[in-house]
């Protein structure tokens, strides 16, 4: 019995997103632009090269979360859909410290402001600023603040302890309790009056 061979335009089209000539020939002269350029400008002091700055990986997050297609992030950075998965598993792999559990992302918009890499066991953070602009970053014009600071950040980023109907609102979220860890796990640290939000990542074991 024949085997049948796979069809070799799905499989283009699984790939690219596309199976237009110009298009093809477009993502291929760009992906080797990108190369060249990671090549000599991208690389880690060991020698790896990272394909993605962390902003654009913060970036390329906070399009699926808000459920841009994969095809469409793809065609944004001129790559694979295999390659913007790869790099989505990269996230979660973003710390050499075995202590270090969680990322977070504090971003405006689309836009990463602070990095936040958190080591829960020994209440010690470590941050990276991408923005200019002190009011967007997440300790404004601290580089090194204390796990108090910390604390301080996550629950500016939720309804005050105080609220009226704080009970039923924290029932409605099914949160045994007021934690605000979890309730940005919920509310992505949305506060009304600004753009800002927070993603999290947790370490793949």
């Amino acid at each position: 019995m024949k085997v049948k061979e796979p069809d070799l335009t799905e499989q283009i089209r699984e790939i690219f997103g596309t199976t237009d000539a110009k298009e093809l020939r477009r993502i291929a002269e760009d992906a080797a632009c990108y190369r060249k350029k990671g090549n000599s400008a991208n690389r880690s002091p060991a020698g790896r090269k990272n394909s993605f700055t962390d902003p654009q990986l913060a970036n390329i997050l906070a399009l699926q979360k808000q459920g841009v297609k994969i095809t469409e992030i793809a065609k944004k950075y001129h790559v694979s859909r295999q390659t913007i998965y790869s790099q989505i598993k990269r996230v979660h792999n973003f710390s050499e410290d075995p202590d270090v559990k969680m990322r977070m992302y504090f971003m405006n918009r689309d836009y990463l402001c602070t990095m936040i890499d958190i080591d829960f066991l020994h209440e010690k953070i470590y941050i990276k600023n991408y923005t200019d602009q002190i009011p967007l970053r997440a300790f404004g014009v601290v580089d090194n603040p204390s796990w108090n600071d910390f604390e301080y950040f996550l629950e500016d980023r939720c309804f005050p302890r105080t609220r009226d109907h704080a009970k039923e609102i924290l029932r409605d979220m099914r949160i045994p309790f007021y934690d605000p860890l979890l309730i940005i796990e919920k509310t992505d640290g949305y506060m009304e009056g600004d753009h800002q939000w927070i993603m999290m990542v947790k370490k793949e074991r």
